[in-house]
């Protein structure tokens, strides 16, 4: 059963590749004009275009990103600090933040972070690292193959993440998280950032009605504290934020609202 189940892993992981088709191989390629226009065309990067209006509506000062990727360039240049951070697996190897690292090498205010999880794995390729817990890699295998948390087998994984989130808050004023990762455990860290970073926002979710069919990311068990505000937006993929409900973002509130309302 054990060798049935990660064969299934591996086969799924086939379906939630990090890297798009494209390749890119200098920084300066990657224009807001480009990552829109390729957003539209391939869904990878559509919501640039939702994260204009939140900066257009508040200075952003470190940005924390689950998920690298061709938007971290926007990000970059849109924030004053930027950390994002790569899940590597035994099953999601390092060769797409690798890239992303020579990529984005000359990008001094960029901290590539790599969240290693998983037995066996090299190390020592990047300065920039966690050791996770081994049940975050199990429970990223388990949620895509039985859309399922893992926790009422084994919850350290779910600790593992919140002592994460919680370094990187106590080290950093964090006004801004994004989930986007590649492993399927994005509705799990959606939920440890709670009342950790003010604004969160996740990429490829369903609105609250349908999330909890076919829930291979776990974005339909995540309960959302009295304290923040939803605001789905049903463009592209589907991009959600979690905005704190407090009068210093009112105006962001108002505004994200006008715009899942009426459109780009």
């Amino acid at each position: 059963m054990r060798n049935k189940f990660f064969i299934i892993f591996f086969m799924a992981l086939g379906v939630f590749s990090r890297a798009p088709a494209m390749q890119i191989t200098s920084a300066d390629e990657i224009t807001e004009e480009w990552l829109v226009n390729s957003g539209a065309e391939t869904g990878y990067t559509e919501h640039v275009r939702h994260f204009k209006r939140l900066f257009n509506n508040c200075q952003v000062r470190t940005f924390l990103e689950f998920g690298v990727g061709f938007s971290t360039k926007y990000f970059i240049d849109n924030c004053e600090n930027v950390i994002s951070v790569e899940f590597v697996t035994p099953g999601t190897g390092p060769e797409w933040l690798q890239y992303c690292m020579n990529l984005y090498a000359s990008c001094k205010t960029w901290t590539p972070i790599a969240y290693f999880a998983g037995l066996g794995l090299d190390t020592s390729w990047t300065p920039y690292k966690y050791l996770g817990a081994d049940s975050v890699y199990k429970a990223a295998a388990y949620q895509p193959v039985y859309r399922k948390s893992y926790a009422p087998i084994d919850s350290s994984f779910l600790d593992d993440l919140n002592k994460f989130v919680q370094e990187q808050v106590t080290a950093n004023t964090i006004d801004v998280a994004f989930v986007d990762a590649g492993v399927c455990l994005r509705g799990d860290l959606v939920q440890v950032l709670f009342n950790k970073v003010p604004i969160i926002a996740a990429h490829d979710i369903a609105s609250k009605e349908k999330r909890q069919l076919d829930d291979v990311y776990g974005y339909g068990r995540i309960i959302v504290p009295q304290n923040y505000v939803e605001i789905f937006i049903p463009f592209g993929m589907g991009t959600a934020f979690w905005i704190k409900n407090e009068a210093s973002y009112a105006n962001l509130i108002q505004d994200l609202q006008n715009y899942a309302a009426t459109g780009p």
